[in-house]
């Protein structure tokens, strides 16, 4: 339903069709991906596998985002009707979703059950007051920073990824049936730096290869302020350096919040994952509602001129707009990346201080076995 156009309807309709659908399709994401997330702390609680599990989570991640672009590609290609296209489009995805999600579910289902058993022998009551909860998990000093590296990071997402089709086409001059190819050129190189990234992170540690990542992202976004319009080959040259920083963004944050929660546990005495993931999926909502808000105020402001959808006509954008979009495609994410390297300086949870904390745990609950 979110790319079906109702016919005959006035802007306001239009507009109140959208939130009621993009609201309750977001709601509903919300509660797949909760719960789908959190089970990276059950399926593992060594340091180093959190991370590779996580690389291996985001490569099918990056892969589904790259696979909807090829299908994009090839539904736009053979159907010349625009509601045909996205219609077909949508269920296909659809489909590919709902049987990847069942696929997840049966196959990780005895594991799952098999930890919650065995931790339910160990755990006292839980408290319900959700007030509660919120407070210890946003007293958990190092789940601060978490937040903190992922919210920033993940701004410097959003905002390139919603300035990129502007960027591509009004900057570079670029048509618009060649954005994907450069979507596809970052995703693609974020995919292949996941399993890479994983391998460094083994053996110099996540805040290492953060910085890396990082480093060489900002360079990249650096970049794109000085390119020159037809400059194809280094646009897709940055794409792929881009790619590198963007997939420890997806890495390292994520891999951070299950030695949060078993800090949380060690502290507590209760595991909070729901809680935990519940502000990181805010998060991520937040970003992206930030980015896009960012983006449409920047194009507004700077007299961008748009194009309806059965005008054929080029229209050239005035030199103020072409500035704004160079700028807030470097400048603003790179203030955010710098942010983000700040507070992973600072991030205390060490390979060596969650070793120190499991067995402080396995300790904890041999104590309460035999009492």
């Amino acid at each position: 339903m979110l790319w079906i156009v109702p016919p005959n309807i006035n802007s306001l309709g239009l507009f109140w069709y959208y939130v009621i659908i993009g609201a309750t399709y977001q709601l509903f994401y919300t509660v797949v991906n909760l719960p789908y997330i959190a089970m990276t702390p059950e399926l593992t609680q060594d340091y180093d596998e959190r991370t590779q599990l996580n690389s291996f989570r985001f490569a099918f991640s990056i892969g589904g985002s790259i696979l909807a672009l090829i299908l994009a590609k090839v539904f736009f290609s053979s159907i010349t009707n625009h509601q045909q296209q996205y219609i077909l489009l949508a269920a296909t995805c659809s489909i590919i979703t709902i049987l990847s999600l069942y696929c997840c579910i049966w196959g990780t289902r005895d594991s799952i059950l098999a930890f919650e058993a065995k931790r339910s022998q160990f755990e006292g009551v839980k408290s319900t007051h959700i007030a509660e909860h919120l407070a210890t998990s946003l007293s958990n000093r190092p789940f601060l920073f978490v937040i903190g590296i992922y919210l920033f990071s993940w701004l410097a997402v959003q905002v390139t990824a919603s300035m990129i089709p502007y960027y591509a086409v009004e900057c570079i001059k670029l048509r618009e049936s060649d954005v994907p190819a450069v979507l596809i050129c970052v995703q693609g190189s974020a995919l292949l730096m996941l399993f890479i990234w994983s391998y460094i992170a083994q053996r110099i540690g996540k805040k290492f290869v953060y910085f890396l990542g990082i480093l060489l992202w900002i360079i990249a976004q650096v970049s794109l302020f000085f390119l020159q319009p037809h400059q194809v080959i280094l646009m897709y040259m940055i794409a792929l350096i881009s790619g590198c920083g963007v997939s420890v963004a997806y890495l390292v944050p994520w891999s951070m919040v299950p030695d949060v929660i078993e800090l949380d546990e060690l502290k507590t005495g209760h595991r909070r994952e729901g809680i935990f993931y519940g502000f990181m999926i805010v998060l991520q909502k937040l970003s992206l509602a930030l980015s896009l808000f960012f983006v449409g105020i920047i194009l507004e402001s700077s007299g961008f001129q748009g194009r309806l959808q059965d005008q054929t006509t080029l229209i050239l954008q005035p030199e103020s707009t072409i500035f704004a979009i160079r700028l807030a495609i470097s400048t603003v994410p790179t203030i955010c990346l710098i942010i983000s390297l700040f507070l992973t300086y600072f991030y205390p949870i060490t390979k060596e201080m969650h070793a120190e904390i499991l067995l402080k745990l396995r300790q904890n609950n041999h104590s309460g076995q035999d009492l």
